[in-house]
């Protein structure tokens, strides 16, 4: 109600002003605005031509001479020059030393400090916890040193006779001659039972297979677990590799004892085998696949 009240006021008050402003509008008076008719004419032939302005002279005024100030000079006056007296030196008397007395000491006689000795107490001998884990570990390794020194001792080892010229072409030929140690360790006198073209391919590219292998497994790194436990060995592994790079009779000529590196060994060579070169006929490949904590 109150704001309906105010607008109505207001409102009024609005059309009282207008209607004020109406009334006063109509009593004023409009004052006409005068029009003029002369006219000016402008004659373009006979246009006056305007005079010079006259420049009033202007005396010279006369220049200032400048005035130049004169130097004084300034009298010099001469310091007059005293001679200092010679300082007589002083004469320097030599103190006598005076002698420091010599005071002796005493002799302090130490009295010795007897320390009674605590009786000692009786060393209870605790027993040792028994690792049987690395009891079994140790027990195994044993084992395969042992199985692997039987191994090495029935492999029959045939001197091979000295080489002189004369003999060389009998030597290079003979059936029961190997090429190198390693190949006597693996394949021992079973060797001499393959063609000179399986003898030949065991001879080029034993070493390559072995480090194709060896690289292979250091990319898939030491098998989960075994790292932490501290087992490591050597495997020896044997399989039939054919012309056509397929393996077959893959197993183990010697286990570690680790069922983790054991396994990992035979999964090594079903990936690793892709890589290795294609023999001519089918050669049965023997070597060696390490294991070791510090490789890695």
């Amino acid at each position: 109600m109150r704001v309906l009240k105010a607008l109505i006021i207001s409102m009024l008050i609005y059309a009282l002003l207008i209607w004020f402003v109406v009334t006063q509008y109509a009593k004023l008076e409009k004052t006409p605005i005068p029009r003029s008719n002369h006219v000016i004419k402008i004659d373009i032939k006979n246009i006056p031509i305007p005079a010079k302005p006259i420049v009033p002279k202007v005396a010279p005024q006369p220049v200032a001479k400048p005035i130049v100030k004169k130097e004084t000079k300034k009298k010099v006056v001469k310091k007059k020059v005293v001679k200092k007296k010679p300082v007589k030196k002083k004469k320097i008397v030599k103190k006598k030393p005076v002698k420091k007395k010599v005071v002796k000491k005493k002799k302090v006689v130490k009295k010795k400090i007897v320390v009674k000795k605590k009786p000692s107490k009786k060393k209870v001998h605790v027993p040792k916890k028994v690792d049987n884990a690395k009891i079994n570990r140790d027990r195994e390794a044993e084992k395969k040193r042992k199985e692997l020194e039987a191994f090495e001792s029935e492999m029959v080892y045939i001197p091979q006779p000295m080489i002189t010229p004369k003999t060389q072409k009998a030597s290079e030929v003979s059936p029961w001659s190997y090429p190198n140690n390693k190949i006597r360790k693996l394949y021992g006198p079973g060797f001499h039972n393959y063609t000179p073209t399986q003898k030949k391919f065991i001879e080029n590219n034993l070493n390559k297979i072995q480090e194709i292998t060896q690289r292979t497994l250091t990319r898939r790194g030491y098998p989960e677990g075994a790292g932490r436990t501290g087992q490591q060995g050597t495997n020896v592994v044997s399989f039939n590799l054919h012309p056509n790079g397929d393996i077959s009779a893959l197993r183990l000529k010697t286990r570690i004892g680790y069922r983790a590196l054991d396994d990992n060994t035979l999964s090594l060579i079903r990936v690793a085998y892709m890589d290795y070169p294609y023999p001519s006929t089918t050669t049965k490949i023997i070597f060696y696949v390490k294991y070791s904590i510090y490789g890695y």
